[in-house]
């Protein structure tokens, strides 16, 4: 419900735009972009690597693959729906032909994996979310580098983010592009004053701030500008009187000709506007990642992040017009958990119950990640009682179990001197006590420690399963802390 509510967000602050020139006309892109995809269909235009799963670059996908259709309740979205849906298949007809990747200022070659369709539990992966868990897979194309010596030192994902065909590149010519840094900010270059009062000119509106983003080629320059108050010949649905509409411009200079592209946001108050959720008030603006002139004119790939999305697409400089083309609004996910999916459970349900300390009569109904060391997955498995439970760890997809907790061995973490340890401890029966301690270090375990004390002192006592003397235990007992209740979220196993 979050990720739908968030989404929707986006969609009210960033859904109305318009394309027009300097002169402050208006005109309509639907006929021309549709032009664009099917002119392109056979020269594939760029697309976007947007992350990575730890392996490969992932060129996501923001449709499900079904064609929509005309919906009663909301036929004013349809176009838009079916035009985006159109772009998406162009894509995925043409994946295996991207082929370059741009990095550094020049590409290198890449090749296509294959299409991540379903997850591990067979359903369909998540659409439109760039996630901050690899773990989480998400519908897509998966690229690598073509060759070895192309990826670079250090954990082989610093991925680029404009991919291209063959085709492509021997028809269009590619321009230097120089992007400026810390555009967000307030430190920012502003574009030429003689711009600005022009589209202040055109506007009849005071520009409240403006900002050079980049130049390309030997006579372009890009940005964006922010006015003041309410554009008053914006869109009228969805805009009242304590929400009004505001504008900013995607601003291209080609000599003395200045070309926009109109982004609406909203106006609250004269000092509260907002064109992204949690933008401070700031157009973000597009930032330009690659240039190229085509055989009908400039061809733009850019990036837009927000503090809860990101967006690419392409601008075209077509007869006077600059017109967006966007691909998609990816819904930026942070905190994710990472997911455990049904074989996992099913695992981890048989190597409880096939070690001795297991309990035929439990089942095990609910999951969490408890924090025990940063350095490992850990996975604790309990019955509705919290009265039975089990401890595992998770290595490249491997499960390990290590301990087991039932009503009598009660579990505690703790940690001292960089050593993070996991204690199950409890009754043993008339005057004994029994604990288990876990020792780990940087993701590796040190040790296991079995101690049973009678009338509190040492009786028996193992490392590794190996026997030691009382000395030796209480030796390793004295370095341990008291320990605390492990405070973790469960979610029920479905």
């Amino acid at each position: 419900m979050l990720v739908a509510v968030c989404a929707m967000a986006v969609m009210v602050s960033c859904k109305n735009k318009g394309t027009a020139n300097a002169g402050g006309g208006k005109d309509s892109s639907g006929t021309v972009l549709d032009s664009i995809i099917e002119e392109n269909d056979t020269t594939p235009m760029p697309m976007f690597l947007m992350g990575e799963d730890g392996r490969y670059a992932l060129m996501l996908y923001w449709s499900h693959f079904e064609e929509p259709k005309k919906s009663k309740e909301y036929p004013e979205y349809f176009e838009e729906e079916h035009r985006s849906w159109v772009l998406q298949e162009m894509f995925r007809r043409n994946k295996a032909l991207y082929t370059n990747m741009l990095t550094d200022g020049k590409f290198v070659k890449i090749k296509f994996i294959d299409e991540v369709l379903k997850d591990p539990d067979g359903g369909t992966p998540s659409i439109g979310i760039i996630h901050g868990c690899r773990e989480i897979p998400s519908l897509c194309a998966r690229f690598d580098f073509a060759t070895p010596k192309d990826k670079k030192k250090g954990d082989g994902n610093e991925w680029g983010t404009v991919i291209v065909t063959d085709g492509y590149l021997k028809t269009r010519k590619f321009l230097p592009i120089t992007v400026f840094e810390d555009t967000y900010y307030s430190e920012a270059k502003p574009l030429p004053a003689s711009v600005v009062m022009q589209l202040e000119k055109v506007y009849g509106m005071k520009a409240s701030r403006s900002v050079l983003m980049g130049t390309f080629g030997d006579d372009y320059t890009y940005g964006s500008l922010q006015f003041k108050g309410e554009f008053k010949n914006g869109p009228k649905e969805g805009y009242d009187e304590e929400r009004k509409c505001a504008l900013a411009l995607d601003v291209l200079v080609k000599g003395d000709k200045v070309y926009v592209n109109e982004q609406y946001g909203s106006m609250y108050s004269e000092t509260d506007y907002s064109w992204n959720v949690d933008d401070e008030g700031q157009y973000a603006g597009c930032c330009p990642l690659a240039a190229f002139e085509g055989p009908k004119g400039l061809e733009l790939c850019y990036y837009r992040g927000a503090p809860e999305s990101q967006t690419v697409g392409m601008f075209y400089l077509r007869e006077g017009k600059l017109i967006e083309q966007e691909y998609a609004g990816y819904y930026n996910s942070i905190d994710e958990q990472i997911p455990v999916w049904k074989k996992d459970f099913e695992t981890m349900e048989k190597m409880y119950h096939a070690d001795e300390s297991g309990d035929d009569d439990v089942t095990l109904v609910k999951w969490a990640h408890p924090f025990i060391n940063s350095g490992n997955e850990w996975i604790w498995l309990r019955d509705k009682d919290d009265k039975n439970g089990a401890f595992f760890i998770r290595e490249d997809g491997k499960l390990t179990l290590v301990a087991i907790e039932n009503p009598r061995l009660n579990p505690l973490t703790c940690e001292k001197n960089g050593i993070s340890y996991l204690k199950l401890s409890g009754p043993a029966g008339g005057p004994s006590w029994y604990e288990e301690i876990y020792a780990y270090k940087s993701g590796k375990r040190l040790w296991r420690l079995n101690v049973l004390k009678v009338y509190g002192e040492i009786d028996d006592a193992y490392l590794n399963e190996k026997s030691i003397t009382k000395e030796q235990a209480q030796a390793y007992l004295d370095q341990i802390p008291q320990g605390e209740k492990i405070i973790a979220s469960f979610t029920d196993i479905k």
